[in-house]
């Protein structure tokens, strides 16, 4: 089967989407699966903790190559980390001239390292520029983790509608093929009134709800929905590059009980056996 290919993005930043993403390859890693890992976003937040890792080989051609070189390649190994070049990324926004190029780019490299990898993740920047949309143009799945805010909530329908990069927008014009896998409520504390508030607006909207990851196809109630809650060994364990599930501590296992579920369910959406 060639690789699939899957965007994480979100409008928002610091919404958890590096550690979603950092969470999501080690993962399939674990399982298995041959990984490949894209960094496009200049902060470098997915890239930092796979390196800390030292579970990954760092490729020595940085991500902004997969949009400007025609050729780019990866090393053969079970799992590569494509990191950011911070002047490189931020220069492509300014050169609107060659946006078609970038895209063509992009899917053409997918398509050349199809059987080379099982997955490819690729974590994307909040701004929604031309490495967002060439993702999405290049990518089988769409996944976005959301913070439970009012001004979240708000945003949504830009997630969806965007007239650049809306999930949907990108579906009906540049790739019919497109799957969003849903919004993935994550550092959520239901002790909190404004938390608890807004998942009772996601879960009682029917535009949004339909949107939600689940545990099931066909959802039935709350407890049906994935969310990951909010912990406060996250940051320790982002910054450190710790493997969660390999920790001994109870607070690690406690987390990884809770999380361990979500990642199996994305990885089954996107056909992971």
């Amino acid at each position: 089967m060639p690789a699939r290919v899957v965007t994480i993005t979100n409008r928002k930043g610091g919404v958890g989407k590096s550690t979603l993403a950092v969470l999501l390859v080690q993962y399939l890693a674990s399982q298995g699966h041959r990984v490949l890992a894209v960094d496009l976003d200049v902060q470098g937040d997915f890239s930092r903790p796979l390196i800390a890792s030292g579970k990954c080989v760092v490729s020595e051609t940085t991500s902004e190559r997969v949009l400007t070189d025609p050729e780019a390649t990866v090393e053969d190994a079970p799992f590569v980390l494509m990191r950011e070049d911070e002047l490189a990324l931020s220069e492509l926004e300014r050169h609107p001239e060659l946006y078609n190029d970038f895209a063509k780019n992009m899917r053409r490299f997918m398509r050349r390292h199809a059987e080379a990898f099982d997955f490819i993740v690729i974590d994307t920047n909040p701004v929604q520029d031309i490495r967002v949309l060439a993702a999405m143009v290049s990518s089988d799945y769409v996944l976005s983790p959301i913070t439970l805010t009012k001004e979240a909530l708000e945003g949504i329908r830009a997630l969806f509608n965007d007239p650049r990069t809306g999930v949907f927008v990108v579906q009906e014009n540049y790739n019919r093929k497109l799957q969003f896998l849903g919004m993935l409520p994550v550092m959520v504390d239901e002790r909190n009134a404004v938390d608890r508030e807004c998942l009772a607006a996601l879960l009682g909207a029917p535009d949004y709800r339909k949107h939600l990851l689940s545990f099931v196809d066909e959802p039935t109630s709350g407890r049906d929905f994935l969310k990951i809650k909010h912990r406060t060994i996250w940051r320790a364990f982002h910054e450190s590059g710790a493997v969660l599930w390999e920790q001994k501590s109870g607070p690690a296992r406690e987390v990884w009980a809770e999380v361990e579920p979500v990642m199996q369910r994305i990885a089954q959406l996107m056909g992971a056996k």
